[in-house]
């Protein structure tokens, strides 16, 4: 999921192609969308097959990746978004990888993210080492004077827009009296984990659902756009979409380690340690991220400026995420004008979509294809072990 380009898509339809939906979404997402990004690095990671020492850009938006491809020993990445708020995020996990020395801190802060003395380790060990716009953005007060880096002294993964989304759904969950501890942790044959996922069923195919559904607002909260939200029902009701994307993420990997599972039916992760936690957060891993989180460089700009200002043949590998689902075939065709004077002649491209059809594969882009040909065995490999499940098509492109 990712926040890039967003707001400058909407603005840049013209007024009959605008609606009222893409106004309120673009207004909507100016703010803190993610604490956690919903691809899987490791998926990414093992479709990309990446030499040591690539040069990688991807779309920030939490950072949780940008800080994991450093598992991958590369030369540099490129973490780009146009939103403030998740690059805020990024040079906070940067500033703490450089603040705390031990992994028990890191933690504390980052993944668990839930402790009074949190709002004192921020001020004493991370304020310092932020910059301007950082800092700005983490010490804004809400209405109640209440500052933004005290999201982390009750509970970080349940603020952000999704997080409260994903509260509001357990609310939900409780008046329908599904047992969310039991899709977690119970044994797939278990009689109360059987009888949780069929009234998960039930509730996903009740009248209220069905209707909330319709309304475009409600998937706000998702990162979805009314555009891709169009891409999500194109074969089938949203609610039936929906649900199979849930049952994909909670069965379609073992829970004790797929942290979207946590974060979906928790919001919490089950660390510390070394299992079922984003490769950034895991103590075996602390020491690389200390060593080389300099080759980090968060960029704020769009994409397609981004990579229009690096020299030719400097990237090996590029990171879209799903930001292509909102993307106009212009603006796609701008962007890989890009990737392929940037892109090195091995360069890799993977991102997502919500439906299961590469954008690339349609007739509106069939010039693209002459360039770059989608690679069947690595797009296969990233969705099968793309644990967090809620996406359509996962894909692999590279030149031919």
């Amino acid at each position: 999921m990712n926040t890039q380009l967003i707001a400058d898509e909407a603005r840049n339809r013209t007024w009959y192609e605008e609606t009222v939906w893409d106004r309120v979404f673009a207004f909507w997402f100016r703010r803190l969308v993610y604490t956690q990004i919903w691809e899987d690095p490791e998926a990414d990671l093992a479709a990309l097959q990446l030499p040591l020492g690539s040069t990688i850009v991807t779309i920030s938006s939490g950072g949780c990746n940008a800080l994991s491809y450093l598992t991958a020993k590369p030369a540099q990445v490129y973490a780009v978004d146009l939103d403030e708020a998740h690059l805020s995020l990024l040079k906070l996990k940067l500033a703490g990888i450089r603040a705390f020395s031990d992994y028990s801190e890191f933690w504390q802060f980052f993944g668990e993210g839930a402790s009074r003395s949190n709002a004192e380790l921020y001020c004493d060990r991370l304020w310092p080492l932020l910059d301007r716009q950082a800092r700005a953005y983490w010490d804004k007060r809400n209405i109640l004077g209440r500052p933004r880096h005290a999201y982390f002294t009750d509970g970080f993964y349940r603020h952000g827009m999704l997080g409260r989304l994903i509260g509001l759904a357990h609310l939900v969950a409780k008046f329908a009296r599904i047992d969310l501890a039991a899709l977690l942790t119970g044994k797939v044959d278990a009689p109360e984990r059987i009888e949780a996922v069929e009234r998960l069923r039930s509730l996903f195919r009740s009248r209220l659902v069905c209707l909330l559904t319709r309304t475009p607002a409600l998937l706000f909260g998702l990162g979805i756009p009314p555009q891709q939200r169009a891409l999500l029902g194109r074969e089938a009701p949203l609610n039936e979409v929906l649900l199979e994307r849930l049952l994909r993420l909670i069965n379609g990997h073992p829970n004790d380690s797929n942290y979207f599972a946590w974060q979906a039916l928790h919001r919490s992760y089950p660390g510390p340690g070394d299992r079922c936690l984003p490769p950034y957060l895991q103590r075996r891993q602390f020491a690389r991220m200390r060593n080389d989180a300099g080759l980090i460089i968060p960029v704020h700009a769009s994409l397609p400026e981004f990579l229009e200002g690096l020299p030719a043949r400097e990237v090996d590998a590029v990171v879209l995420l799903d930001s292509q689902d909102w993307m106009a075939p212009d603006e796609i065709r701008h962007l890989w004008g890009a990737i392929d004077r940037t892109g090195s002649n091995q360069v890799r491209v993977i991102f997502r979509t919500a439906g299961a059809e590469s954008p690339l594969e349609g007739r509106a882009l069939a010039a693209l294809r002459e360039i770059w040909h989608r690679d069947e065995e690595r797009s296969a490999i990233g969705f099968e072990l793309d644990r967090s499940g809620i996406y359509g098509g996962f894909h692999c492109y590279v030149r031919r």
